[in-house]
């Protein structure tokens, strides 16, 4: 009996070792997924309201698309207090450049769209360098008129100069982050901020 017993105790602290199921293995998987994450991407091609003035409130300007002079920057806060979800606050910057029908070479004005969003992601799927998941941003942005030492205005250019807030929203249909504390992540998006948006996190 006391060497059944014996050996029943070792099998027990045996599994224990190996990471069988356990209070402390319970409460490690449960701090491992508490944590925060910061972000920075660049987005192909740019937001919606810099390629195409589709979410401004009134008359579209003459020149439908802008060139970006700078690349597209996102900056993205996470925070998950569970093993599936993450909530988000997300942040954008661009800076377009318009032009003239009359001078297409030259730039009459320049707008920088700033962007804020929150939302969540669901992560559906899980392993140890992978992670897979889907979300949603909603939020809104501003669109500011401003002259560079590089533009010229064109006087005969009927355009609006005037400062614009429009309404944003993303769908990440599909999102991977690769590594741990720190990594890589890309995703394929469906809404007014682009299609791609990629770069590399740090988890802590």
């Amino acid at each position: 009996m006391v060497t059944g017993l014996a050996l029943s105790l070792g099998t027990f602290a045996q599994r224990y070792n190996e990471g069988g199921v356990s209070i402390r293995n319970a409460r490690g998987e449960r701090n491992r997924s508490i944590y925060h994450k910061l972000q920075i991407g660049v987005l192909a091609p740019g937001t919606m309201p810099a390629r195409k003035n589709v979410w401004y409130t009134k008359a579209l300007d003459p020149s439908v698309s802008g060139t970006a002079s700078i690349i597209p920057l996102t900056l993205q806060y996470a925070w998950s207090s569970n093993v599936n979800t993450e909530f988000l606050v997300h942040a954008g910057f661009e800076q377009i450049k318009y032009y003239s029908y009359n001078n297409p070479t030259q730039s009459d004005h320049t707008r920088n769209f700033a962007s804020l969003l929150i939302g969540v992601n669901y992560k559906w799927w899980q392993q140890k360098y992978i992670t897979l998941y889907s979300g949603l941003l909603i939020g809104g942005g501003v669109g500011r008129y401003a002259i560079t030492k590089d533009d010229i205005v064109d006087p005969t250019f009927e355009t609006d100069r005037t400062n614009w807030a429009y309404p944003s929203a993303q769908l990440t249909a599909i999102g991977a982050n690769f590594g741990q504390k720190v990594g890589g992540f890309c995703e394929i998006a469906f809404g007014s901020k682009g299609i791609l948006n990629g770069g590399v996190y740090w988890r802590f």
